[in-house]
C-alpha cells in the first residue's frame, strides 16, 4: 500500500477517474465491488460529501435502484469501506510487528504504520473511526474493528485474551493498549487536521514527530512492557 502523505481537499470538485475503470469491470458482474471501489475512490479524493448514490450508479454504468441489490442504504456502503480500511490497516500491521524484535519495538512500529496510513489516507481514517455506525447492524464491521485493536492488545499483554463483547472490562483490564492507541489515533488526528506545522510529504519530519511523542509514553509504560 502507497504511504503517500498527500492530503485530498476534501473540498475539491476534482472528478474521480474511478468511473471508466469501474464500468470496465461491471461487464464481468462485480457491481458490488464496484460501488465499493468507486465509492472509496470518491471518498479519498473528493470527500465523504462528494459520494451520491445517483453518481455511482451513472459512473459504473447501472440503474440507480441496482443500488438496493447489494446495500440497503448508502450507510451500507460506507460500512463496507470501513471494513475494507479496517482490513488494510491490520494487514500493515501485522508486518510491521513482524519485524520487530521486541514489545517496545513492536509499539514504535505499531503507531508508525497507523499514523501514516491515516496520514496516506485522510479522508478514509476519518469515515473508519469519526463517523458512527451502529455494530448491531454491520457486524462485519464490528468484527473487523474488534481485530485491529485485538491486534494492539495482543501484541502487549499476549494471544487469545481479547473479549469484544465486554467493551468496559476491555478498557480496565487492558489500559496499555488504551493508552498506546490514544496516542496512536491523538498523532493521527493532529497531523491529518493540521493543528501542527509539519510538512506532511516529508516522512523524515512526521517521524520525528511521531518518534517524539512515543518517547514520553514509552519512559511511561516501559518497566511494566519489560517487566
Amino acid at each position: 500500500m502507497s504511504r503517500k502523505s498527500n492530503m485530498p481537499d476534501r473540498n475539491s470538485s476534482t472528478k474521480s477517474p474511478a468511473g471508466k475503470r469501474a464500468r470496465n469491470s461491471y461487464h464481468r458482474g462485480n457491481v458490488r465491488e464496484d460501488l465499493i471501489k468507486l465509492g472509496r475512490e470518491i471518498l479519498e479524493s473528493e470527500g465523504l460529501s462528494a459520494i451520491t448514490l445517483r453518481r455511482l450508479t451513472r459512473e459504473i454504468g447501472v440503474n440507480p435502484t441496482n443500488f438496493y441489490n447489494h446495500f440497503p442504504n448508502m450507510d451500507y456502503l460506507y460500512a463496507a469501506i470501513k471494513v475494507e480500511g479496517h482490513r488494510e490497516l491490520l494487514e500493515l500491521d501485522r508486518k510491521a510487528v513482524e519485524k520487530s524484535s521486541n514489545k517496545l519495538g513492536a509499539v514504535r512500529a505499531l503507531c508508525h504504520e497507523y499514523v501514516f496510513f491515516a496520514i496516506g489516507h485522510p479522508n478514509l481514517y476519518r469515515l473508519m473511526f469519526d463517523d458512527y455506525h451502529d455494530f448491531e447492524k454491520h457486524q462485519e464491521l464490528k468484527e473487523e474493528s474488534d481485530k485491529t485493536m485485538a491486534f494492539v492488545v495482543e501484541t502487549l499483554y499476549g494471544s487469545d485474551i481479547f473479549d469484544g463483547t465486554d467493551p468496559l472490562s476491555f478498557y480496565t483490564t487492558h489500559p496499555l493498549a488504551i493508552t498506546c492507541w490514544s496516542l496512536f489515533h491523538g498523532l493521527s488526528h493532529i497531523l491529518i487536521e493540521r493543528q501542527v506545522r509539519i510538512r506532511l510529504k516529508s516522512r523524515k519530519e512526521v517521524t520525528r514527530f511521531i518518534d517524539n511523542s512515543l518517547d514520553d509514553l514509552i519512559h511511561g509504560i516501559g518497566d511494566q512492557l519489560e517487566s
